[in-house]
Order: C-alpha cells, then structure tokens, then sequence
C-alpha cells in the first residue's frame, strides 16, 4: 500500500515536470531551492486532492460527465490543478515551505494542462502499474 502510494507521487512529480517543459516555464513554473522535492510535494497534494476531492467532485458533476461523454473530467481536472496552485501559491506561501507553483495564462493553460495531466496520468499508470 505504502509501495503503491510512494509509486503515485513519484509519478505525480514526474508528470508536472514534462507539463512544465512542454509547456514552458513561463506559463507553467514551479521552482524550489530543492526542484526534486518541490516536484514530489506538488505530486503529493496531488495525489491527496485526486483521492479526497476528485471523488467528490466527479460524482457531483456526474450529469455533465454523461452529457460531454466524459470531456467535463478535463474541467474537473482543471479545478484539481487551480486548487493544487491555490494552495501553493495562497496557504503555502513560498515563505512557509519554499515553494513556487504559479500557472499563468488564464484558463487555456489550465485546460492544456489538465489535458497533459491526464494523457500522462494514463500511460505512466499503464506502465508502472502491477
């Protein structure tokens, strides 16, 4: 169990580093002293918001998910990451853990983003899976 937690968060973290470098740093940037740990932490409030919220979320908006034959995940997704840089950027401000999360560009980033995510998310998961 622990295994397969540290395998997602691991995933998570390399998954935003190829959405950072195919999207370029200047729209989707996350830095730290440290950039390893500042991509696993991001992969691990990652992975707490797709087990605890996306649950949530995906079956509130059940109707749209039906009515868009499952394009609306991609706004789901979309929300997942505008929290996920909310809380980096506003609670965990740079000062407390030392880590910078900004996505800018309005919400076609988002869009391209949770896009990448979830393209990524797949085959990585496919990959490693057991």
């Amino acid at each position: 169990m622990l295994k397969r937690l540290l395998l997602h968060i691991i995933l998570n973290g390399l998954i935003l580093y190829i959405v950072q470098a195919f999207i370029g740093s200047d729209k989707f940037f996350i830095s730290a002293h440290y950039p390893i740990i500042a991509y696993i932490c991001i992969g691990f409030v990652m992975e707490i918001l797709n087990f605890i919220v996306k649950p949530i979320l995906s079956l509130l908006s059940l109707p749209f998910v039906f009515l868009t034959f499952g394009i609306f995940l991609s706004v789901i997704n979309m929300i997942l990451l505008y929290i996920n840089e909310y809380l980096f950027t506003e609670i965990l401000t740079p000062d407390i853990v030392g880590i910078t999360f900004t996505i800018s560009g309005g919400w076609m980033t988002y869009f391209i983003a949770s896009i990448f995510i979830s393209f990524l998310h797949t085959i990585l998961h496919f990959i490693f899976r057991k």
